[in-house]
């Protein structure tokens, strides 16, 4: 059924939608730390060799780890010094270089070593990274007591490459866990919408047959009705039960139909060319007396010779249910309007049906296609209906693959269609 697979895709959605915020969140959070933990580390290092003096001294003894503050990590050995690449340059206030220290690091130059401290100083900050060829560094720039500036640059290429291949194998890790899990879900989502399948099949079941069995009762009631009038003539009673039967006719028809467009995959569409402009025309007449017995009042605004291929048996029905629900809560002496235009792109047809409905104000229009929904809950309404209508006119621009829009403005409410 087309509404369990909506069900079905809907709950692996949410539930993929679920997962991916929390791995997405949890992956993020678990970069961000270890990003945070290399800059930290970075800046660590820069600093202790701008203390002193933009060189990194041996280490004296294996015990002694003050030198590097309470910094954590591997690279606290007694080769650090050796390990570390990086230069140094001493600069006046003029800009005139004053010392340079090349001896840590070999894809430096003097020049290019020059070069490139002057640029970090043009950045305006005091700390960054920068990129030369595949390789990364880091620079700090810190002003001593003498006024001169020490620009320190520093190899992390390991550092921001342990970072970003994290970065990589975390992201293909959380990717395959999510394609995992809804593979997993899809497999294993049956066995939760179950139940639900279970008890939409016995609804079904329950109306359609409830439906066939109404409808004998009603059959004598209404041959009964019929016969009682042929033979005393026309009286309030007779017709008064003849008007309900068919009001319970209706309902069951309605009630029938309403299940069958849970299976919209089911339904037999005959495509062909028709003339929607003829259509809305029929439609219209059919209700006009009933509009005039009513002191009501329809307007029709109708571009003639729209065609649209589509089904004209659901199109009909369509029409019919929405000028149905316009006449039946249009106000007393109030007016309804029917027009019908071309789509914008000059292709298909643009139905609006709306009705005068002072009450129409701050009303939910959300929840107005909902199966069995009365904007009266009381149910005391003087107006006849179940609240199926508008959700069968819903199930019916689906199957025919338009679209269907609700608004409330200046005292109107109005249904409009757009049919491809």
């Amino acid at each position: 059924m087309d509404m369990v697979k909506k069900l079905r895709w809907k709950f692996i959605l949410v539930a993929t939608a679920a997962v991916v915020i929390i791995v997405v969140g949890a992956l993020g959070m678990i970069n961000a730390i270890a990003y945070m933990r290399m800059h930290a580390q970075v800046e660590s290092v820069l600093s202790y060799i701008s203390k002193n003096g933009g060189s990194v001294p041996p280490k004296q003894t294996p015990q002694d780890s003050s030198w590097l503050g309470d910094t954590d990590w591997a690279d606290d050995t007694p080769e650090f010094a050796y390990q570390t690449r990086f230069f140094s340059v001493l600069v006046n206030s003029d800009g005139y270089v004053k010392e340079i220290n090349i001896k840590n690091i070999a894809a430096f130059t003097e020049n290019e070593a020059i070069q490139y401290a002057r640029t970090t100083v043009q950045e305006g900050k005091i700390q960054g990274f920068f990129k030369k060829e595949r390789a990364s560094y880091a620079y700090m720039i810190t002003k001593e007591p003498s006024g001169n500036f020490l620009i320190v640059i520093m190899d992390c290429t390991r550092d921001v490459g342990a970072v970003q291949s994290f970065l990589r194998y975390s992201a293909l890790f959380g990717f395959i866990c999510i394609l995992l899990y809804v593979f997993i879900l899809a497999v294993l989502c049956n066995l939760a919408i179950k139940p639900f399948v279970r008890n939409m099949e016995n609804q079904k079941r329950f109306i359609t047959n409830a439906g066939h069995e109404l409808k004998t009762p009603i059959a004598i009631i209404s041959a009964n009705a019929e016969a009682i009038e042929l033979i005393n003539g026309k009286n309030q009673w007779t017709e008064s039960i003849l008007k309900q039967v068919k009001r319970v006719s209706n309902l069951i028809n309605d009630l029938i139909m309403l299940s069958k467009m849970g299976e919209r995959s089911q339904i037999e569409l005959s495509i062909r060319e028709i003339d929607v402009s003829e259509m809305v025309v029929a439609v219209t007449e059919s209700f006009r007396q009933m509009i005039t017995d009513q002191k009501k009042n329809i307007v029709c605004h109708i571009t003639p010779q729209i065609h649209v291929r589509s089904d004209a048996k659901w199109i009909y029905e369509l029409i019919n249910i929405l000028v149905d629900n316009a006449v039946k809560y249009c106000d007393d002496g109030g007016t309804i309007d029917v027009s019908l235009i071309k789509g914008k792109k000059k292709s298909g047809a643009l139905i609006s049906i709306s009705n005068t409905y002072a009450e129409g104000a701050g009303i939910d229009y959300s929840r107005f296609f909902e199966r069995f929904y009365r904007g009266d809950e009381s149910h005391n309404s003087k107006k006849n209906g179940y609240g199926i209508g508008l959700s069968m006119a819903s199930e019916l621009t689906q199957l025919l693959k338009g679209k269907m829009n609700v608004s409330y403005a200046n005292g109107n409410i109005t249904f409009t269609i757009k049919i491809s």
